[in-house]
This record gives structure tokens, C-alpha cells and sequence, in this order.
């Protein structure tokens, strides 16, 4: 073995190797490289040489890469163990800095936030509640917070969970506490069931928005939400006359474009008319003796939906044969937009609902989150300006009913007395 091959592979190099211990990974990846490299040229050229040569080999020279590659991976696991989650209580520190940061961020104020963690706070878990298994190791106001910013904004909840630096399945167990402590401790919605409750209503669609129509209590439409492609056997159920997965969102709203009355769980294939038909509301308006409106009272709605008498609908566009027709659709659907107001409002205030990352189980949850949120904010006044911009509910045609029945008759017959009415007062 000549001399230049004993210098690459001699004791002096092995001892230096050994003490690269302090150096930093890279450098140590390359210290690797090298003597690998070395290593092999070493090997080739011992070979080459004569048979005798070969029991001259140094010994040591098999367990240098094992011995680089031992300290590189020791070096990178105790860097690993060096670092720990704080969960979320950086993040939490840095939103809080401005009151105008957190409002973009969460939709409220500091001061809403912690009256709605006054709300929630008794149904969520924390060390010393009594309750069986292990406390989360995340502070209930950093889980409340977390679970609003992800309904804000939306998107992967991949990147909520690296926003505040949080594990995926930390923040799935999250999501599903927060949603269910937000459908217990807020207000559920309520339609106004007493006579003064709707006569109350009806006013405040004459005074505020206008109506030509008296008697108005709510105004009725339904919105698709996209979501994650489902599971394959619920595909065909989910799968949108617009061409996506979804599910059908259905609501009344008042004057104000709070919810009185919603329905989450429906999937996306069903149309407005046949889920409303479908709903324990429309069976007890039906019910004679258990009737929801009082008489006189009647809820507005767009074309999609069948007429009754206590319903009033647009007329279709190849009925508009008259003036007085005409007229009445102006009066109908002016009053009926504040029904899209309220479904856009919702779905810029809470852009999750723009498409849902999650999977099909916990979507009716999220959007009855939501639901109860969007009213909660308004209930205390938040602002509304700016956020607005989401997508309303249908597309406004307007589709001729199908099946004459005598209730039909009179839903045409009270229609019909509603025009000229319309008509005798304001033309």
C-alpha cells in the first residue's frame, strides 16, 4: 500500500472525524460525504494493489460511517427534543396586540370575545373540572380562539393548526369541543311563536325595509355550501344541482338578517321546495289546530319554493300578463332581498362556509355554529360594514307549481287579492 493511500485512511483521520462533534449538522452531513468518499477511494485502491497488501487494512475503516452516522442522528435528535409546543399561546399573545388586528381576525372585539367565552366557558374542559380523562393541554381562550379563526377564514385546516402552531389531531379534538360548547351555551334560534312577537315582526318590515306586503313576519330561501368531496356510497346525495358537494342551507330571517328558523342537516341534492316540505316546521304550519303563524301573518319567498296560502311567491315570467302583476313582483321581491343580505353577510362574516375543509359528519355542526354566531354578533351589536360580500342564496328564477289542490286554489285565490290590493293603494 503506497504511502498517499495509508494517509486518507490512517489513525490521525479517524481520531479527527470523531472529533467533529460540535460542528453543525451540515457541516458534519459533509464531514460524512468526504470520508465516505475517502473511504471508497481507499477500499478501490487497496484492491488494486497485490493480495499480501490486504491483511494490512486498517481495521477502523469499516466503522467510520457507522460512527459519522451515529452522531449526525444523535445531533439532530437532541435538537428535536429541544423543541416543544407552546400551544398556541404565542400566537394568541401576538393577536391580541391591537384591537383591529383581532377584530380582522376573529370578527369580534376583545370585549364581544370575552362575552362569548362567558357563554362557552362552562362546556369547555379544563384541568380540575371533575370530568374523566386527561385535560387538554391547550387554554380553553386559545381553543375558543383558534376554532374562530378557522370558521373566519377557512381554508386547509392545515394552516390554523401552523398559524398557532398546534398538532392536527389537537386541533380536530378542538373543533369538535368548541362547536358543540357553541351550540349549548348560545341562544338557540327561535321563531317568534306569540301573536304580539309577530305583530311585532310585521312592523318592523312596514317601518324598516318598507313592504308594501303587510303582514310579513320572516322571508324564506336556502344557499348551497360547498364542501370536501364526501365519502363514495354519500356522493349521489351530496352532489349540487350545481355541479359541486354541498349541502342546503334553509333559514328565515327578520329585519335585522338574524336567523329564526334554519335547517343544517340537509344534503345538497334536495331542492329548497321538497326541504322545506320535508321540515317539523312546515308539518305543524300545516297541522290544522297547530298552526305556527298567526292569522293575517304570512313568510315571503323566492320561485323556488310552492305557494300556499300563508307563502306568497313571485309570479313566473310568462304570468306577468298585467301591470298589477307586475307591480306586485316589484313589491314581493324588494322585501325578499333582505333574505340574501343576511345569507352573504353570514358567509362573509364566517368564509368557512365558502367551503367547508372538513369532513361530511361535522359539517352541520359548523354551519349551525355559524348560524348561532352570526346572530349572537348581531344581538350585541357588532359592526357589519365590509363583510357583507359573500355569496347569497338562490338564483331568483322563478319555476310554475306543480299539483292543483284545493288549498292551491286558495293560495292562487288569496294571491290574486293581494294584487289588486296592491295595486287600489300604491300605483
Amino acid at each position: 500500500m503506497d504511502e498517499s493511500t495509508e494517509m486518507v485512511v490512517g489513525p490521525h483521520d479517524v481520531s479527527t472525524s470523531v472529533s467533529l462533534t460540535d460542528v453543525t449538522d451540515s457541516s458534519l452531513s459533509g464531514c460524512l460525504t468526504d470520508n465516505v468518499e475517502q473511504s471508497a477511494h481507499s477500499s478501490s485502491s487497496s484492491r488494486s494493489s497485490t493480495s499480501s497488501d490486504d491483511s494490512d487494512d486498517d481495521p477502523e475503516l469499516d466503522e467510520l460511517p457507522a460512527m459519522c452516522g451515529q452522531l449526525l442522528t444523535s445531533k439532530r435528535a437532541a435538537a428535536s427534543d429541544a423543541y416543544t409546543r407552546d400551544n398556541g399561546l404565542s400566537w394568541a399573545e401576538r393577536l391580541v396586540r391591537t384591537e383591529e388586528g383581532f377584530k380582522r381576525r376573529i370578527r369580534m372585539s376583545l370585549a364581544t370575545f370575552e362575552h362569548l367565552y362567558g357563554h362557552v366557558r362552562p362546556y369547555l374542559r379544563r384541568p380540575g373540572d371533575g370530568r374523566v380523562g386527561r385535560p387538554p393541554t391547550v387554554a380553553p381562550r386559545v381553543r375558543l380562539l383558534l376554532t374562530l379563526f378557522w370558521l373566519a377564514h377557512g381554508g386547509s385546516q392545515f394552516v390554523a393548526c401552523d398559524v398557532a402552531d398546534v398538532a392536527k389531531s389537537t386541533f380536530s379534538a378542538i373543533l369538535c369541543e368548541v362547536l358543540s360548547a357553541i351550540a349549548k351555551g348560545l341562544p338557540p334560534v327561535c321563531f317568534p311563536m306569540s301573536c304580539s312577537e309577530q305583530e311585532s315582526n310585521a312592523a318592523d318590515f312596514v317601518e324598516q325595509l318598507g313592504s308594501r306586503i303587510a303582514g310579513v313576519v320572516a322571508v324564506l330561501d336556502g344557499t348551497l355550501i360547498p364542501i370536501r368531496t364526501p365519502p363514495a356510497a354519500w356522493r349521489l346525495a351530496f352532489n349540487t344541482r350545481k355541479c359541486f358537494y354541498g349541502v342546503l342551507l334553509l333559514g328565515m330571517v327578520d329585519t335585522r338578517k338574524r336567523f329564526l328558523w334554519v335547517r343544517t342537516d340537509l344534503r345538497g341534492s334536495l331542492g329548497d321546495s321538497r326541504a322545506f316540505k320535508e321540515s317539523e316546521w312546515y308539518d305543524r304550519q300545516s297541522t290544522p289546530g297547530r298552526h305556527v303563524l298567526h292569522p293575517g301573518r304570512v313568510v315571503l319567498a323566492d320561485g323556488g319554493f310552492a305557494l300556499e296560502y300563508w307563502l306568497l311567491k313571485p309570479f313566473p315570467l310568462d304570468e306577468i300578463t298585467t301591470p298589477k302583476r307586475r307591480f306586485y313582483n316589484i313589491c314581493l321581491t324588494s322585501t325578499r332581498a333582505i333574505v340574501e343580505c343576511a345569507f352573504g353577510l353570514l358567509k362573509g362574516w364566517w368564509r368557512v362556509l365558502r367551503y367547508v375543509s372538513a369532513e361530511t359528519e361535522l359539517v352541520p355542526s359548523i354551519v349551525e355554529a355559524c348560524v348561532l354566531l352570526h346572530n349572537f354578533l348581531i344581538d350585541v351589536g357588532e359592526e357589519l360594514e365590509g363583510l357583507a360580500n359573500g355569496s347569497g342564496g338562490g338564483s331568483g328564477d322563478v319555476h310554475p307549481d306543480v299539483g292543483v289542490t284545493a288549498a292551491y286554489d286558495q293560495a292562487l285565490h288569496l294571491r290574486d287579492q293581494v294584487v289588486d290590493l296592491l295595486w287600489q293603494t300604491h300605483a
